[in-house]
């Protein structure tokens, strides 16, 4: 107990020194923060010593709500300023960005400074915005796709894909040919080319293909200028494959497309996917973006199909009528059937699309759109109201130098816009030539077999219209190498139907005087210009012909040549432009091609075309015709004229002998020539001869 007492004192002094407190301690408790309660008992007496302000300095700390600066301060904003960083030695730029006190008083009144992140933005944004500002609404503008470019270089905006239609204007077709192609006017040898290179420079600004080009050539939608890089590289194009628009890259090119990547492959194609990244080598990369709304309709949706136009092998063609605006076009219909030939078809459709989305030129069909089905494909081609040249030609029977002019003129000048983009078209005959109207103006259709190739370079397939094939295509496989020169040979088989109307190449020729089948006559290019068929046909386009169908591709002409050919431009031959007769040793041609007496067959003769309905086109455009060829009910046989003996009485039958009449002319079931060619062909017989024959004077 006796510790008792010492431990009471003790306590006794500490709750003293506790109330009392001792100076240091005094001075210490001065800095405290003073209680709630005496903090609400101040606030409630105004009359009262304002409390003494924390003494805490700002210019080495953030501002904190219980910083209470005075308002000079605030104004100035001085109580924010941090200290300046010292200058970087020898001269070196400070990384840290100073603030200017008078721009930076100006945003205090902002929540937060504008470098600070915000996690939500102060805006909602629309998930259905389009991806780029020069797009207002992807529907009505047709987008169906974006091309974001990896590389500044190759522009820093994305390239917007719209749906565009590369059919030029009904004009474009007329400026093409030019005003005076039609008229005996002379032009320079090469004004037929430059006619065609300054259409094709003024319209490749204005006229664009149907998909986008990336490539080094000028007209290319994205130019990559780098010798590595084709001209026309790689095409990007659009098709609705049911309910959705995809877009399809086609590899126009050998040195490499890659598409995440994996290489595609020349004449190759592939379906782009979301954020696909497409490079060409390691020169420029692409991401592929689709739109937001993606939704098409089928084709019966957006047309009505209406009469059938024709019948291929692998299609049928109708009319139809675009509901939205009541435009006309031709549907190209494509029924999907399981079995072997399903592939190939496949093929050549694919083909046919890469190559129609990547032209535009008057003289070349336009393809519209493209549908891709689970029963059927269907493309919408443009409408050539006057059918196929075949027809004008069976119903002309041959046509006239001046008209042969004016549509080579235009046939030479789409094929040389074809070949300048290394595309050969393999099977051009006058029923893949469309006329537009009755001016003779043409496109050229039908690139099922078409490909596309490089400068350099060839191919090996055994394709084409057996009497309009070139003489290499018919070669042994290991030793069938052909180039852009096949569609040169073909060009010159039709140039020789047009001007006498029947074909040059024909297995109706094989005789035992002329032991040569049509494969035969083609690889040794055995033709001739029999008389009297070729008699009103001047020397020059024989020539022309005979400079196209030479045997030797490497010395055939080549398209800018027949453009610039005497006979194109009519300007008088020179020496070295005549072959009949005069030099005909330059060109290793035979001088006894003209002038052989030979009765042919006319197209006209053996075919039959008939107009089987007239579609009125409305705003004074000629009529749709519809043409039936060959029809099995409508060719019926001639009504033979009676014989004189047949007229006659029975008594005078018997008192000629029972003879009857003789025979002024024998029958010759398998001419269907007129009375007329049968003459003049007997005729020169009989001149060449020395004397007539017993069946065709009649003796």
């Amino acid at each position: 107990m006796a510790s008792n007492p010492a431990i009471f004192a003790f306590r006794c002094q500490w709750l003293m020194r506790v109330f009392q407190g001792s100076p240091a301690e005094a001075e210490q408790e001065s800095f405290k923060k003073p209680r709630r309660s005496e903090r609400l008992s101040h606030s409630q007496r105004p009359d009262s010593e304002p409390h003494k302000k924390t003494p805490i300095s700002t210019r080495q700390q953030l501002p904190s709500p219980l910083t209470h600066q005075a308002s000079d301060e605030i104004e100035t904003g001085e109580a924010f300023i941090k200290e300046e960083t010292a200058t970087p030695p020898e001269g070196r730029p400070s990384q840290v960005p100073h603030r200017d006190p008078d721009t930076y008083s100006q945003i205090l009144a902002l929540s937060s400074p504008p470098q600070d992140t915000q996690p939500f933005p102060t805006q909602p944004l629309d998930p259905n915005a389009p991806l780029s500002d020069e797009v207002e609404d992807e529907v009505k503008e047709g987008v169906w796709g974006y091309l974001f470019p990896m590389d500044p270089r190759y522009g820093g905006r994305p390239l917007v894909m719209r749906k565009r239609i590369a059919c030029p204007a009904d004009n474009t077709v007329a400026e093409a040919v030019g005003a005076n192609s039609a008229k005996t006017v002379r032009r320079g040898r090469r004004s037929l080319i430059k006619d065609e290179e300054s259409f094709d420079e003024r319209k490749a600004g204005g006229l664009p293909s149907g998909g986008y080009l990336i490539g080094r050539h000028p007209e290319c939608d994205i130019v990559i200028d780098d010798p590595i890089v084709s001209n026309r590289h790689c095409l990007i194009f659009t098709e609705n494959k049911g309910n959705d628009t995809v877009a399809i890259l086609e590899d126009l090119s050998s040195n490499g497309t890659f598409v995440m990547e994996a290489m595609v492959g020349r004449n190759q194609r592939r379906e782009l996917k979301e954020h696909d990244e497409i490079a060409l080598l390691d020169k420029a990369r692409f991401v592929f973006r689709y739109p937001k709304s993606r939704h098409t309709s089928a084709f019966l949706q957006q047309y009505t199909p209406l009469e059938k136009l024709g019948k291929g092998h692998f299609a049928e063609v109708y009319l139809c009528v675009e509901k939205s605006t009541g435009m006309r076009y031709a549907v190209k219909i494509f029924t999907k059937t399981p079995g072997v030939e399903e592939r190939s078809k496949n093929e050549g459709l694919q083909q046919e699309i890469a190559v129609l989305m990547g032209v535009s030129h008057p003289n070349v069909l336009c393809l519209k759109d493209t549908f891709n089905e689970p029963n059927a494909v269907y493309l919408v081609l443009e409408l050539a109201p006057e059918g196929e040249l075949f027809n004008f030609i069976v119903k002309k029977q041959k046509l006239t130098e001046a008209e042969c002019r004016k549509l080579f003129t235009q046939l030479f000048q789409g094929i040389k816009y074809l070949h300048d983009r290394n595309i050969v078209h393999r099977d051009i005959k006058p029923e893949n030539i469309l006329l537009v109207d009755k001016d003779l103006h043409v496109k050229i259709a039908d690139f099922g077999l078409a490909k596309i190739i490089g400068e350099e370079s060839f191919t090996t397939t055994l394709c084409g219209t057996p009497s309009y094939v070139a003489p290499e295509i018919l070669a042994e496989n290991r030793h069938r190498k052909y180039t852009k020169a096949v569609d040169v040979w073909s060009l010159g088989v039709v140039l020789y139907i047009c001007l006498c109307g029947f074909p040059p190449f024909s297995d109706e020729l094989t005789s035992r005087d002329f032991p040569y089948s049509l494969s035969e006559q083609i690889r040794k290019g055995k033709f001739d210009y029999p008389s009297p068929y070729w008699d009103p046909v001047g020397d020059p386009a024989l020539d022309l012909i005979d400079s196209m169908l030479i045997v030797d591709s490497e010395k055939r002409f080549t398209i800018d040549q027949c453009l610039a050919h005497p006979w194109m431009t009519m300007n008088t031959p020179g020496v070295n432009d005549s072959t009949n007769g005069l030099v005909s040793g330059l060109a290793g041609l035979e001088v006894n091609r003209r002038g052989v007496a030979r009765e042919r067959t006319l197209l006209s003769s053996i075919n039959t075309v008939q107009i089987a309905n007239r579609v009125p086109m409305g705003d004074d455009k000629s009529d749709l015709k519809i043409y039936a060829k060959n029809a099995k009910n409508s060719k019926t046989p001639a009504k033979k004229e009676a014989r004189p003996a047949d007229q006659r009485e029975a008594r005078e039958f018997v008192e000629m002998g029972g003879k009857g009449d003789q025979v002024l002319f024998g029958e010759d079931d398998a001419s269907n020539y007129t009375k007329n060619d049968i003459a003049e062909a007997a005729a020169v017989k009989s001149k060449g001869k020395g004397k007539a024959k017993g069946k065709a004077n009649g003796r």
